[in-house]
């Protein structure tokens, strides 16, 4: 069976792109900035007047250009983040069981496998991202054999 990495890394990455994204739009348009600021200082989320806005646009906003496969290991580093610093303190707050775990755990994995392994497929043109394939290094042209004349 043929081995698709890069088709596994697109899946990941939209995936992650898709729930970050409807997570962002829910906090501004839906619950309101407001709500997600209380929710925040009831989690312990640290300095909750700043993370709540910040959280709720960069997750709308790096989840569309994570879905179109934009600056994809920068973003996939800053949402794993963002992730650590808003969830973090409410797991650790009370108990934690599965239902609480489940979506934080999956938003980690899948921004730390797109760091890790890259954006797989891009939109432009279905073609992969562009980084080297492991073990290339820069090509060097051929030097033309030189003549020597007798």
């Amino acid at each position: 069976m043929r081995q698709h990495p890069e088709a596994a890394l697109t899946v990941i990455r939209m995936a992650t792109a898709a729930i970050f994204t409807a997570h962002g739009f829910q906090k501004i348009f839906t619950a309101g900035l407001p709500s997600v600021t209380e929710t925040f200082t009831r989690s312990g989320v640290p300095l909750p007047l700043l993370t709540a806005p910040l959280s709720a646009v960069l997750e709308l906003s790096g989840g569309l250009l994570l879905l179109l496969g934009l600056a994809s290991r920068p973003l996939a580093g800053t949402l794993a983040a963002l992730v650590v610093v808003t969830q973090l303190p409410g797991l650790l707050s009370g108990p934690v069981g599965w239902g609480r775990l489940e979506v934080p755990w999956l938003l980690l994995c899948g921004t730390l496998a797109v760091l890790i392994g890259g954006p797989g497929l891009t939109v432009s043109a279905g073609t992969r991202a562009t980084h080297p394939p492991e073990g290339a290094g820069p090509r060097r042209r051929a030097r033309p054999a030189s003549r020597r004349t007798p």
